[in-house]
């Protein structure tokens, strides 16, 4: 009788905690996230945007990259979103020779910073290394095809046309105080599109619209999207 008793009793109970369980509703909540900038600064202090390395990587000079002029778009680019998105004040750089040719050397070069700040007057100065690089690309590819006339499946070679646009910088900010290296950061972009000799100039602009937001990153905070779950009865 006993044992009967408690059978009965667990069958009695399991349904009640059943829809219990089921009632807990699960919510899914999109948070903003503070992410603090890769420079520990106060975010008016005086940049200076010196002159980078353009990486050539044994490019000819008929290549359709060696057309742009990296130098001067990169560096307006970069003036551009730092008086955009900071407080930062920019300062002008004078014509002016870089200390080497790779990012030791500049690291290296701790005079040259101390003279280039005392020159401007800047805080920090930005300079690092740019390669921009530009792959036209054509070739054939079998697709599946179906005849409209009897609904028969064949396999027919189609021309592909391509251009693949690589931006990567390595980014160095130095304290032009001291001259010393202070952050170095990689960044990387590819982009493709699905057309041989896409503008070259458009292309560089895709890639450093990707980048954006983490190059202003190194300077000022920015906000990133997560999702968290949150239980409720």
């Amino acid at each position: 009788m006993k044992r009967a008793a408690i059978t009965v009793a667990a069958a009695v109970l399991f349904p009640l905690l059943v829809p219990a369980a089921a009632s807990a509703d699960v919510m899914e909540v999109k948070l903003k996230l503070p992410v603090k900038p890769k420079l520990q600064i106060t975010g008016d202090e005086k940049i200076a945007v010196a002159p980078f390395i353009i990486a050539s990587n044994g490019e000819k000079k008929a290549d359709r990259a060696a057309k742009v002029d990296v130098q001067t778009e990169f560096n307006r680019y970069l003036r551009k979103q730092l008086t955009k998105s900071t407080k930062l004040r920019l300062v002008d750089v004078p014509k002016t020779k870089l200390p080497g040719n790779d990012i030791r050397s500049l690291e290296a070069a701790r005079d040259y910073w101390k003279d280039l700040g005392a020159q401007t007057g800047a805080d920090y100065i930005v300079s690092g290394i740019v390669d921009f690089d530009i792959n036209d690309k054509s070739g054939y590819k079998t697709e599946e095809y179906t005849s409209p006339a009897d609904g028969r499946a064949f396999y027919r070679q189609v021309l592909v046309e391509s251009t693949g646009f690589v931006f990567d910088i390595d980014l160095a900010v130095f304290n032009a105080d001291t001259g010393e290296m202070v952050l170095e950061e990689n960044f990387r972009d590819f982009k493709e599109f699905d057309q041989r000799n896409y503008d070259e100039i458009l292309g560089l602009f895709e890639n450093l619209r990707s980048l954006e937001s983490q190059l202003v990153g190194i300077f000022v905070a920015q906000e990133t999207s997560a999702t968290r779950y949150v239980f409720a009865n």
